[in-house]
C-alpha cells in the first residue's frame, strides 16, 4: 500500500505549484482575501467580506439596475489592490465603451474587454484566463446575453432544451476551481426574467440553470429606485437597493434592504457613506435637531448640524476624516 507521501507525489507529478494537492500545514492560509464594489457602507455592513478572491460572486437584477457598472467598480478595486493583476471582461452584451472605462478610471493596460455572444467562445476564453497567474478577476457580463452555437445552428442533433444551462453547469465549476487555486475573483452577472409557469409567490427566475443557487460564494441583488438629481435638476445617479441573497462570509436575511446612492460618475461617494457609518456606529454623537458632535484629531470637540454639513466637514478636513475612520477599527 502506498504511503501518504507517495500518494501526494503521484498526484502532484507534472502539476504546477498552485494546482498541487498539499497538507494544510504547507499552505499559507485557507482564508479568502476580498475585493469590493467600492461602497464603504456595504463593505461595513458585510464586515468587508464582499467579493472573494478565489470564488464566484453573482450580481443579479433587472435590466438597467447598474450590474455592469458595479462589475467595473469591482474591476477598479482589484486593479488598485493587486497592482500586477489584469482584469478580463467577457462582454456578451457588447455594451462596454471607452466612456465606461474612463468614468471609473480603469487602467487600460491591465484591462481586457472581449466582445462575443457565443457561449462556447466565452467559456473557452474564461477557462483559458482562469489558468493564468496574471489575472485578478474574470467578469462574465452577462449570462442571459450568451447563446450556444447549437441553438444558432438549430440542429436537431445538437440542440436540446436547456443546452445553455447544461453547458454552464458543466464548465463553470471547472473555471471556478481554477480561479480558486489562483485567488482570482470570478464575477458573473445575470438578469431576472418572469417565469410564466408560476402564478403565486416569487414569479421571477434566473436563466442558466441551478448553478445560480449553489455555486456563488456571494450573491448580491440590485434594484434601481428613484433618480438622484443635482442642484440643476440634472440626473446624476439613482438610489440602489441591495439585497445580500447569499454570503458564505456571514449571515444575512435576503429580505433586508441596504439602500445606497449610486452616481454615474465614479460610483459611490466614500465620504457620504462614511458619514452615515460614523453616525450609526456611535463614532460620533447624534443629538436633537440633527446636531452631530465628534472629536477631531487633536481631541477638540466639533459640532455641526445635519449629515450634509458633517460630510462637508469631512471633505474639507481629510486628516480628521482619517482619524474618525481609525475609530472604527
Amino acid at each position: 500500500m502506498p504511503t501518504l507521501e507517495e500518494t501526494l507525489k503521484k498526484l502532484n507529478k507534472g502539476k504546477a505549484e498552485q494546482d498541487q494537492v498539499k497538507k494544510v500545514s504547507e499552505i499559507e492560509t485557507l482564508n479568502f482575501e476580498y475585493s469590493s464594489i467600492r461602497s464603504a457602507y456595504l463593505s461595513h455592513i458585510m464586515d468587508y467580506n464582499v467579493v472573494p478572491m478565489g470564488a464566484m460572486t453573482l450580481l443579479t437584477g433587472w435590466e438597467g439596475s447598474g450590474k455592469s457598472s458595479i462589475a467595473l467598480l469591482i474591476a477598479k478595486d482589484i486593479q488598485e489592490k493587486y497592482k500586477n493583476k489584469t482584469v478580463v471582461v467577457l462582454d456578451g452584451e457588447q455594451t462596454i465603451t471607452d466612456s465606461h472605462v474612463e468614468r471609473f478610471k480603469l487602467d487600460k493596460s491591465r484591462l481586457i474587454v472581449y466582445k462575443d455572444s457565443v457561449l462556447e467562445n466565452m467559456l473557452d476564453t474564461a477557462e483559458a484566463f482562469s489558468q493564468s497567474e496574471d489575472i485578478g478577476g474574470i467578469i462574465i457580463d452577462s449570462v442571459k446575453a450568451f447563446y450556444s452555437v447549437a441553438v444558432e445552428a438549430k440542429s436537431a442533433e445538437d440542440y436540446s432544451i436547456g443546452v445553455e444551462a447544461k453547458k454552464l453547469g458543466t464548465r463553470l465549476p471547472i473555471i471556478n476551481a481554477n480561479c480558486a487555486r489562483r485567488k482570482t475573483a470570478l464575477i458573473v452577472l445575470n438578469q431576472w426574467r418572469e417565469n410564466p409557469g408560476v402564478m403565486h409567490g416569487d414569479t421571477k427566475v434566473l436563466p442558466g440553470g441551478n448553478w445560480n443557487r449553489y455555486m456563488p460564494y456571494t450573491h448580491l441583488d440590485f434594484t434601481k429606485k428613484e433618480l438622484i438629481r443635482d442642484s440643476n435638476k440634472e440626473v446624476v445617479g439613482h438610489k440602489l437597493d441591495v439585497r445580500v441573497r447569499k454570503s458564505k462570509g456571514g449571515a444575512f436575511d435576503k429580505k433586508d434592504v441596504i439602500t445606497l446612492n449610486f452616481y454615474y460618475e465614479g460610483g459611490f461617494n466614500e465620504i457620504d457613506e462614511y458619514a452615515q457609518i460614523f453616525c450609526e456606529t456611535g463614532v460620533v454623537k447624534v443629538g436633537g435637531a440633527g446636531w452631530i458632535t465628534f472629536p477631531d484629531r487633536n481631541a477638540e470637540e466639533k459640532k455641526v448640524q445635519g449629515t450634509d454639513k458633517f460630510a462637508e466637514y469631512l471633505k474639507t478636513n481629510p486628516e480628521d476624516f482619517e482619524f474618525l475612520k481609525q475609530q472604527l477599527i
